[in-house]
């Protein structure tokens, strides 16, 4: 009897002993807000241009991967036997390939090879030749805490088996007498760059469009206007501003045999029709008669029609422009031109009006200033900023009188 109630004993004195650190561990608790989906980590597949082939018949082999890369995970595959100078297909024989470069979608990177490849073996005719069994050595390396990296043991992944027909038939194993086009990557590139530049084309010719409606509406609003005589019609101030350019340049040419009192009136003339461009102010223009003689201070200009003359010419002086640049700001654009112009001016005013002997290098500098300061307005006429003048300023008189 005590032999039974000492075992008894020992048996609950066990059953408490291996309870207790049972019971001492805390409840398992489960993570929430985050959930693990098992994916592989490598995943292939083949693709051919053709399921059938005669014997010596060239076929694409395309070779295409997927991997999982990601901030945490990362699948490193050893590409080093997939090149086609390396690879061994026997018995098939590798005739080129090429490698595309890589693409990235989500959490998965895509590596391709393709393959131009050929039977020769005769003794393969009616039969169903396989694509030789091939594995890739990979390691899955993650990042745990601290940015640090995790190299995983080499593992292999086995290619799937693909079955080629050397004859006109097609494997025993296929679903479909005709296999999926493939795209290849080197076709993505090929279409993205063309769909580029069909926008590019496309957007030069909206704008070239536009351009011609503008030019449309243009003539519209000029063909609106009142219809004036041509003899009545005045030249547009860019046209003006050209006459006097095209003056000073030969008054530039002419001026290598020594200046005279006629160089000096054209010089001066071109000159006050360049500042009254500068001030804004109208320039005088009146029909010329076919035996007319110009005058002092004028120029000769041709007419809106052919065969027509206009006698051009602006009574501006250099207080006139003085008086301007005392309105101008300092930081006016327009104020280096103007001062250049009344420079010019005065010292071709002194040359042809002054009593002292004439300066031969004041008038040489004076001309090359009077011509920069010309072309500058000039440019300041030229359309569009012509019309970004009208609308902004009130319109000129539709025509002047001497």
């Amino acid at each position: 009897m005590s032999k039974r109630l000492l075992l008894t004993g020992l048996l609950l004195l066990a059953c408490v002993t291996a309870a207790g650190p049972a019971a001492a561990q805390p409840a398992p608790t489960r993570e929430s807000g985050t959930r693990n989906v098992e994916v592989d980590p490598i995943r292939c597949w083949w693709r051919t241009s053709a399921g059938a082939v005669h014997v010596g018949e060239q076929f694409d082999l395309t070779l295409t991967c997927a991997v999982l890369e990601s901030d945490a995970v990362s699948v490193v595959v050893d590409e080093s036997r997939l090149g086609n100078a390396v690879v061994q297909m026997a018995p098939f024989e590798v005739v080129s390939g090429s490698h595309p470069p890589d693409q990235h979608e989500g959490i998965r990177r895509f590596f391709q090879y393709e393959y131009r490849i050929r039977l020769i073996n005769p003794d393969a005719v009616g039969q169903d030749v396989r694509i030789p069994d091939m594995g890739l050595h990979y390691r899955v390396n993650s990042k745990v805490a601290g940015n640090t990296s995790v190299q995983g043991r080499d593992l292999m992944y086995y290619l799937p088996p693909l079955v080629i027909r050397v004859t006109s038939l097609v494997p025993d194993g296929a679903t479909d007498i005709r296999d999926a086009s493939g795209a290849s990557f080197a076709a993505i590139d090929t279409l993205n760059f063309r769909a580029g530049l069909f926008n590019i084309v496309g957007m030069a010719l909206f704008a070239f469009a536009g351009l011609v409606v503008l030019v449309v509406l243009i003539r519209v609003a000029r063909g609106a206007r009142k219809w004036t005589p041509s003899e009545q019609r005045e030249l547009s101030p860019y046209a003006v501003l050209g006459v006097a350019t095209r003056e000073l340049s030969a008054v530039r040419s002419d001026k290598a045999a020594g200046w005279s009192d006629e160089l000096v009136d054209r010089a001066l003339a071109a000159t006050r029709i360049a500042a009254a461009g500068a001030l804004g102010r109208s320039i005088s223009q009146r029909t010329a008669a076919g035996d007319v003689s110009i005058g002092e201070g004028q120029l000769i200009a041709r007419g809106p029609r052919r065969g027509t003359r206009r006698i051009i010419s602006a009574p501006v002086t250099a207080h006139d422009l003085s008086r301007a640049l005392a309105r101008l700001s300092p930081a006016d654009s327009r104020r280096s031109t103007i001062e250049a112009l009344r420079e010019a001016l005065q010292t071709l005013a002194a040359a042809r009006y002054g009593r002292e002997a004439r300066n031969d290098g004041a008038l040489d500098e004076a001309l090359d200033a009077a011509s920069r300061a010309a072309s500058s307005v000039r440019g300041q006429h030229m359309f569009p900023r012509s019309l970004f003048r009208k609308w902004s300023a009130a319109a000129a008189p539709v025509e002047s009188r001497a």
